[in-house]
């Protein structure tokens, strides 16, 4: 996972905190370092913890950004100040935000809950891809069906016009 946060001593809390549960974690010192370190791995992480009060690109973009490129991947962010907790990420899918401070606890168990969220999302997105590759394997069917149909209508028209013109000429 991925640890983003403009603070030294609370980025190394939180490593800490998460190592002590076994996750693996790294770090970004800011929204532009994490950006580019998601960007230059070819796994994507599981999670990636922001803050979201950081200069330059905050932890919102950070989300924003993740969301597009890279659904797959577990956001939670984090915030001090709960009167600017900001609503990240399409109306059906909230982001959770935990405010800051927060237990080892807490930070485990939302940890957890962002992880579980993201892959049963992650499934049920699958099971829609391949509901709707279904259904458009069946369209194809019916269009190639269809098709085959005009053909074949073309050719009895074409056919009768023959005939007529070769009746005419007797």
């Amino acid at each position: 996972m991925l640890v983003v946060e403009n603070e030294p001593a609370q980025r190394q809390l939180v490593r800490r905190r998460l190592e002590a549960e076994g996750f693996q974690v790294e770090l970004a010192p800011d929204g532009e370092a994490a950006l580019t370190l998601i960007q230059s791995r070819d796994e994507p992480f599981d999670l990636v913890l922001t803050d979201l009060s950081m200069p330059g690109i905050d932890g919102r973009q950070v989300s924003e950004t993740l969301a597009r490129y890279r659904p797959s991947v577990a956001v939670l962010c984090m915030s001090a100040n709960p009167d600017a907790v900001p609503h990240i990420g399409p109306d059906d899918i909230p982001v959770r935000v935990m405010l800051k401070p927060f237990s080892a606890d807490d930070l485990y168990h939302a940890v957890r809950d962002a992880i579980t969220r993201s892959t049963d999302l992650t499934s049920v997105a699958e099971a829609e891809i391949v509901l709707a590759h279904a259904g458009l394997s069946r369209l194809a069917q019916a269009l190639e069906a269809s098709r085959t149909t005009r053909v074949h209508t073309l050719d009895l028209v074409v056919a009768a016009r023959e005939l007529r013109r070769i009746r005419e000429q007797e």
